[in-house]
């Protein structure tokens, strides 16, 4: 190999690594691979921004606005109430009639909006039916995944490979060209998680139904001691007693003890860190001992005046790398941070150094007023979190609804039959919606997930790196001979399924395709065949994530709101990805011959 090549080869692995790790936002890392590729000498700058210019690029940020436009007219609304009846039915029924709103919707919206707007919903109606969520969240973003891999615009990482594969001058890669493959697909999937799928899933609903909500209304709190009671010296058994609380960390002054002692002798300002319902809470704070540590420590806390909600961060919150003391949500919404879980964990630190990670289930603390504030900021659609506890919906607008459906069909349309470029059509829609007042370029500048535009630049010049330096040729002719005596074409495409499918499992979707089309290419070229069938693969395998709650967002979305552990996805995402490899090292040879 050239030393260009090494040079890729070890910003890959860095690159990788740091996606793995998590520690560096994703944006950033895309950032610095672009960077890195210049200051080697491994491309000139013009081929590393090139990134930003290209039709997939620009794409999916249309794709970002059409989608929004669309969500603002209320279209998923309006389906909220038929949502509702549909899980009222026996849970096979349930997930038939979920799949085909889900999915159908996924298939040409982008499918992180359409997964936070259900969540609620799900949470919401299983708690009426006495159901367990977790039974029917990680189907609902199995599916959302099920319906973006039948059309182009069904996920950016369908985009990214058509529009790598463009810059190298394949231009067969249509609107609808993984549907043969994507539907096969869908069909097995759903068939999975109706019959199969729902014995691999958490099961909460052995618990008492009043345990069980007893336990949801739990969470954790800071509180001081204002006074000393009236005895002398008072103990957190004595202070405790009869109240179902527990003491999770004691501190005075800058010492903090873990779990501590129940004979412990509190002073005036000692800070308690404790899990317990709100209405404990309450008549704890009541007492004229205790109060919360921060912000509303004079405030009284009456049922009628208190609410608590429960909101998740998405993934294009610019709250996330923030810690919670930054983010001052007593001056932006008048409620106060009294709880956190992430990656399904609740924290039992100082809950101020905790930093927001896309996901995570924030508890809030307010009153009517705030609660209005945090209405107010969901109803804009542009909010950085959506409430998973209760949810206001907004009136239909049928003629923006009509609008923005008829303008998004026609964009569809006029990208199947070629008459227009994507690009160009989705554009050509955007500016139609700004000028019937449905969106607002300010609207359509926030819609548009910027962490994802980077990614895909900074991938795109990777892919880059990887054809001009020879990498990418390399790990082909090593890929043709360790293949070359099988001489079978399904195992080709399972080797590429299954290593574009580890890489997604562990790193960014759109990466782990950028790195697999420069791959692609050389070894077609070699064996002198069809791209098409590495191509589909590719954005198959890119898109579906399956066994870990990292692979894909909105994995990651349902990870947190149905508490799941990390091996639930593990459990449930197994047995399906490898029937997804099975079928498609059948199907795709089939339906896209070499």
């Amino acid at each position: 190999m050239t030393i260009e090549a090494y040079i890729t080869l070890a910003i890959i692995a860095i690159s990788m690594f740091c996606y793995i790790k998590e520690n560096i936002p994703v944006d950033l890392v895309a950032i610095g691979v672009m960077v890195s590729l210049v200051t080697t000498g491994v491309i000139d700058a013009d081929k590393a921004i090139s990134g930003f210019a290209n039709q997939a690029t620009l794409a999916v940020a249309a794709m970002f606005i059409l989608s929004q436009a669309l969500i603002k007219s209320n279209l998923i609304d309006l389906l909220v109430p038929l949502m509702q009846n549909l899980l009222g039915k026996g849970y096979p029924k349930s997930i038939f009639s979920m799949a085909f709103m889900v999915s159908g919707i996924s298939a040409f919206i982008n499918n992180t909006p359409v997964v936070a707007t259900f969540i609620p919903v799900v949470n919401r109606t299983t708690k009426k039916l006495k159901r367990s969520p977790s039974r029917y969240l990680i189907p609902l973003s199995y599916l959302a995944i099920f319906g973006g891999c039948c059309t182009l615009i069904g996920t950016s990482t369908n985009l990214l490979v058509s529009g790598m594969a463009s810059d190298r001058g394949f231009e067969d890669f249509n609107m609808f060209t993984l549907a043969p493959i994507g539907l096969c697909l869908f069909t097995v999937g759903l068939l999975y998680l109706m019959f199969a799928g729902r014995y691999f899933l958490p099961d909460q609903g052995s618990k008492d139904l009043m345990e069980e909500q007893e336990e949801t209304k739990r969470f954790l709190a800071e509180v001081r001691l204002k006074k000393k009671p009236e005895e002398e010296e008072m103990d957190l058994n004595n202070l405790f007693q009869d109240k179902d609380i527990t003491i999770k960390t004691h501190k005075r002054d800058n010492e903090t003890e873990d779990k501590p002692d129940q004979s412990k002798k509190l002073k005036e300002n000692d800070s308690l860190l404790i899990e317990g319902s709100l209405k404990e809470m309450n008549k704890l704070i009541k007492d004229d001992y205790f109060s919360l540590t921060e912000d509303f420590e004079d405030k009284e806390f009456p049922d009628e005046e208190t609410r608590m909600l429960e909101i998740i961060l998405l993934q294009n919150s610019d709250l996330i790398g923030q810690k919670l003391e930054e983010v001052d949500f007593l001056n932006r919404y008048n409620a106060n941070v009294i709880g956190i879980r992430q990656r399904g964990e609740k924290q039992l630190s100082d809950l101020k150094e905790v930093k927001l990670q896309a996901g995570d289930i924030l508890v809030l603390l307010t009153n009517e007023n705030g609660y209005q504030l945090l209405q107010e900021s969901q109803e804009k659609r542009n909010s950085p979190f959506i409430s998973v506890s209760e949810q206001v919906v907004s009136d239909i607008n049928p003629k923006k609804l009509y609008i923005s459906i008829s303008v998004i069909l026609s964009v569809i349309l006029l990208a199947t039959f070629n008459i227009l470029p994507l690009v160009i059509s989705a554009f050509g829609g955007i500016v139609i919606l700004n000028s019937l007042g449905i969106i607002s370029m300010q609207e359509a500048y926030r819609a548009i997930d910027w962490k994802v535009i980077f990614l895909l630049a900074g991938s795109l010049s990777l892919g880059e790196a990887m054809t001009s330096s020879g990498l990418s040729q390399n790990i082909s002719e090593m890929l043709i001979s360790t293949t070359s005596e099988f001489q079978s074409r399904m195992l080709l495409v399972a080797v590429f399924y299954v290593f574009t499918s580890l890489l997604t499992e562990t790193m960014s979707n759109n990466a782990s395709a950028a790195l697999m089309v420069p791959i692609a290419f050389s070894v077609s070229s070699g064996l002198d065949t069809n791209i098409l069938p590495f191509l589909v693969t590719i954005a198959i395998a890119g898109s579906a994530s399956f066994m870990t709650p990292i692979g894909y967002q909105t994995n990651t979305m349902v990870f947190s709101a149905g508490k799941y552990k990390f091996t639930d996805f593990t459990k449930v995402g197994a047995p399906l990805h490898l029937l997804f490899v099975i079928l498609a090292s059948i199907l795709i040879p089939y339906f896209y011959p070499f």
